[in-house]
């Protein structure tokens, strides 16, 4: 496809400078990926401008950059003879819809799912389903691409950048696949990173305090996750609602404006109602009601979210053709990875491992876990660096109602100092909260004491890293999985080996 065709077909107003057209071969917004016939977004990022790499661009033939109206373009730069200069009002958007012309695909059905927790749960079972019905899906979000066929994309974000969800797109279509569903996060709306895609089915599990650092209010939040609900939908899109969410009106009332047909599920929902949830032993009875019919679930599960999590699948699944039978499908569902997973069953002593990070998260893990606990429930857990401060000394407050104990150590510091990021965690508490509370910065130590900490009826939560098998101090990935290192510790115990 040409520039000009790209340009014309954007419909966005531009201003160019040192005009080309040229066949385009491909798309960037990092310069180290640039070559010949390339468009570069040159957009401001949190240490560098792209605008700053331009001079590394010169010396390739047929270059279009892309850059924002409000940034000025050096005059040394407009002499080029091999460089378009296109101005736009809005570079991510002209990017998200020259993808979209750039990258095709034939995928039938596209879903998304947002919410503040619950998403990668939610798109791991939907996958999970597919295969059971012989359906050739995939996911994207935070554990990757998950596809029968291994690609080699895996992407930093739980909403992989613009380009690379195009790519991945493409590169899934060419595979044969036919659904996808991916994770649809706050900063991933508001980035248009999946703009101009329309789903024929949009999600929303819940909204809880996250992301503050960069929406600033929880109302910039609940905007943010809105754009799924009115930017990417079809005149035949479905929502899928948990009702029993606080936001849930808000998100109701949208679908409602925007004619949006409503799959509710949760205590207050009317097309999947959940009637009574009890635990037997290790057991969840949940009572359903569903076309008039009253039905009995036995989950597998340690937490209500979970239930909740798995009734909103099987809705995204089937949709308006759901039917009684296939509610029995949930009974079979398996967690992901780091998803309250249990990694230690011995000795009347159970471990598990969870990605909760932030307050809402850590206080549903840990309050189903204290319902099951009989003796001390006792919790390993940090915050990241560079991101949201407000959370950390909320979370530990959650964490201080549930647990017996609490070591606090280092998640991802990233370029934070992690004594400053222990610190906010336990500003403020009360002398009988912090007699409860263990610091020990390094969290192989931290991990090593909690075992350590452990006798019969226990319940080990090592939270906020879950799947992943590393951590970010200052600009190095150092590789570190909390199971690997839990299991290592239990089994070096000779308590747990007689």
């Amino acid at each position: 496809m040409k520039l000009e065709d790209i340009i014309k077909k954007s419909t966005l107003q531009t201003k160019i400078i040192n005009p080309l057209n040229f066949f385009v071969k491909g798309i960037s917004i990092h310069s180290d990926q640039v070559r010949n016939n390339f468009i570069f977004a040159a957009m401001k990022g949190e240490a560098h401008h792209g605008l700053d790499f331009v001079k590394d661009l010169l010396n390739y033939k047929n270059i279009a950059v892309v850059f924002s109206k409000s940034d000025k373009l050096p005059k040394d730069f407009r002499k080029s003879n091999s460089v378009a200069f296109i101005q736009v009002d809005d570079v991510r958007l002209f990017i998200s819809k020259a993808c979209s012309m750039f990258f095709r695909n034939s995928i039938k059905q596209k879903i998304a799912i947002t919410g503040t927790n619950g998403k990668t749960s939610i798109s791991f079972y939907v996958n999970q389903i597919w295969r059971k019905k012989n359906i050739d899906g995939a996911s994207v979000g935070t554990l990757g691409v998950q596809y029968k066929k291994k690609l080699n994309m895996i992407p930093k974000l739980t909403t992989p950048d613009v380009i690379n969800n195009h790519k991945i797109l493409t590169k899934l279509s060419e595979l044969g696949c036919e659904k996808v569903i991916f994770e649809a996060s706050s900063i991933g709306l508001d980035q248009r990173r999946l703009f101009p895609i329309k789903f024929d089915i949009v999600g929303f599990t819940n909204l809880t305090s996250d992301h503050l650092d960069y929406h600033k209010t929880m109302n910039n939040y609940k905007l943010a996750k809105s754009l799924l609900f009115t930017s990417h939908i079809k005149k035949k899109t479905i929502a899928v609602i948990n009702r029993d969410s606080k936001y849930s009106n808000f998100f109701l009332k949208l679908c409602k404006k925007n004619n949006i047909q409503i799959l509710d599920y949760g205590k207050k929902a009317s097309f999947l109602k959940i009637k009574s949830i009890k635990r037997i032993n290790n057991i969840f009875e949940v009572k359903i009601s569903f076309c008039n019919k009253d039905i009995t679930l036995k989950i597998n599960c340690c937490a209500e979210f979970e239930i909740y999590n798995m009734l909103c699948s099987i809705i995204l699944v089937f949709n308006k053709k759901l039917q009684t039978n296939d509610l029995q499908i949930i009974s079979e569902l398996k967690n992901p990875s780091g998803r309250l997973e249990k990694i230690f069953d011995k000795k009347n002593i159970r471990v598990f491992i969870d990605y909760a990070h932030s307050p809402d998260a850590i206080a549903k893990v840990l309050s189903s876990l204290k319902k099951i606990t009989s003796g001390k429930l006792i919790l390993v857990f940090g915050c990241g660096g560079n991101r949201d401060k407000l959370k950390r000394n909320q979370m530990t407050r959650e964490a201080l109602k549930y647990s017996d104990i609490i070591i606090i150590t280092d998640d991802n510091p990233r370029f934070e100092d992690p004594r400053k990021i222990r610190d906010d965690m336990i500003r403020n508490l009360k002398s009988d909260d912090l007699r409860k509370i263990k610091v020990i910065g390094n969290r192989e130590i931290a991990i090593k004491k909690a075992v350590n900490f452990l006798s019969e009826q226990d319940v080990l939560l090592i939270a906020g890293k879950g799947h992943e098998n590393y951590q970010l101090i200052k600009n190095k990935k150092i590789f570190f999985s909390d199971k690997i290192k839990a299991k290592e510790y239990l089994k070096k115990n000779e308590y747990f080996n007689y």
